[in-house]
């Protein structure tokens, strides 16, 4: 008998419920509450977002962050300058080469980027200044480029530049400029 009792107690009388005679009343209700769930939501990540955005330790690690990727960049465009720096450094260096003995200077020219031709080569001097300027056309991989080299030397007093001799040796232009015992 306890049992029936139990079960009317609880059982549900839709004759008493407001929600159950307004049906469209049930929706707005459960709109209203979503409403104000999302809105509630909403409000607190608006404000963790601005808490966040207006504490200065986040904002310092932000910039901490920015600076260390400007400098690396940075640091890369200065390696790349410096590698091309040393290319072209390298570069001329395997164009002309001088070697020094104790009767004369031998200056030797690489003439494969200027055609392996003398005429591409000229030499000035004035006083004990030797001006070498040379120029050329290379073409690779479909792409051609005029090569333009030019360098100067100072000599010493004791080097005879009015009798330098200039002779091709395969594909080297070699100057030689005789010293004073």
């Amino acid at each position: 008998m306890e049992e029936n009792n139990y079960e009317n107690k609880h059982e549900h009388r839709a004759d008493d419920c407001f929600i159950c005679k307004h049906p469209a009343m049930k929706h707005i209700f459960i709109g209203i509450l979503t409403f104000l769930g999302a809105f509630a939501a909403f409000y607190v990540v608006t404000d963790w977002h601005y808490k966040q955005m207006f504490n200065p330790m986040v904002q310092m690690r932000k910039m901490d962050r920015a600076i260390m990727k400007e400098a690396r960049m940075a640091e890369r465009i200065a390696q790349k300058d410096f590698a091309k720096a040393d290319l072209l450094e390298n570069q001329a260096g395997q164009i002309i080469h001088i070697d020094k003995t104790d009767d004369a200077y031998k200056i030797i020219i690489n003439l494969k980027p200027f055609e392996n031709d003398e005429k591409n080569v000229e030499v000035t001097t004035e006083g004990n200044k030797m001006t070498i300027t040379a120029a050329g056309e290379t073409k690779k991989h479909n792409k051609s480029a005029i090569i333009r080299f030019t360098q100067s030397f100072i000599f010493p007093d004791n080097a005879i530049i009015g009798e330098m001799t200039k002779f091709k040796d395969g594909n080297k232009y070699v100057i030689v400029v005789p010293l004073e015992d």
